[in-house]
């Protein structure tokens, strides 16, 4: 019988199809300590998707994020992922936005540079609260996400089973984690109240079928930042 050396990397995980996500967050986690393994498994900044596997709990990419190398135009933006590990084959990116006003709009693109939605931050009705967001898919409705405090009493955040701890160490890439700010808690809804996503800090919850994941990413490569702004004059 054939054993790991105790030092031997482990292999890549493969990727699984962007198209089947529910569950994600962008960061380097691959392997997770646990009882049976004493260290974290780190790979590439990607988006990632929790799996069980004999190993313990996996995070196996789906999409990548990394420099330019493939026949990408070079002005694309920093925000961008490719659907290999060699960043060849664009998935979408999101631009730098544009202000109008107290919004600020960014287009989302495919891999081919065509239009797939926009993502919109808008100024809090209220001082010193938090901004929200605006979606817009084309054949679907608007989405909003504001901060939902209600949706703990409603048990939807354990719909994301992350820690915070991972979250952490994904986002610094070496295995220390950062003490971090307590993310605030986006509930994302149509013009009929009903929820299409959750966004808890770096987790996502996609609970709509309809929406397209790329749209999701490119919020999760933009950030809410978690920082009370100041309202729109009046």
């Amino acid at each position: 019988m054939a054993f790991r050396k105790r030092n031997e990397p482990d292999s890549p995980l493969a990727t699984v199809d962007w198209r089947e996500v529910r569950n994600f967050v962008l960061g380097t986690l691959e392997i997770a300590r646990s009882s049976k393994r004493s260290r974290e498994v780190h790979g590439v900044m990607a988006i990632r998707v929790w799996k069980d596997d004999p190993r313990g709990s996996i995070y196996a990419p789906c999409a990548f994020r990394g420099a330019h190398t493939g026949p990408l135009p070079a002005d694309i933006p920093e925000k961008r992922l490719f659907e290999d590990r060699e960043c060849l084959r664009g998935l979408c990116h999101v631009d730098d936005g544009v202000e109008k006003g107290a919004v600020r709009r960014h287009q989302v693109m495919d891999g081919r540079g065509e239009s797939i939605g926009t993502i919109e931050q808008h100024p809090p009705k209220e001082r010193h609260k938090y901004p929200s967001w605006r979606i817009q898919q084309p054949g679907r409705p608007e989405i909003v996400g504001s901060s939902e405090g209600n949706l703990i009493e409603r048990g939807l955040v354990g719909l994301v089973d992350f820690s915070l701890d991972f979250i952490n160490g994904a986002l610094v890439g070496d295995g220390r984690a950062r003490k971090a700010k307590k993310p605030r808690l986006i509930g994302w809804k149509d013009e009929a109240g009903k929820l299409v996503m959750i966004s808890h800090g770096n987790e996502h919850t996609i609970e709509a079928a309809w929406l397209d994941r790329r749209l999701a990413f490119a919020f999760a490569l933009l950030g809410d930042g978690n920082q009370a702004v100041r309202a729109e004059p009046t």
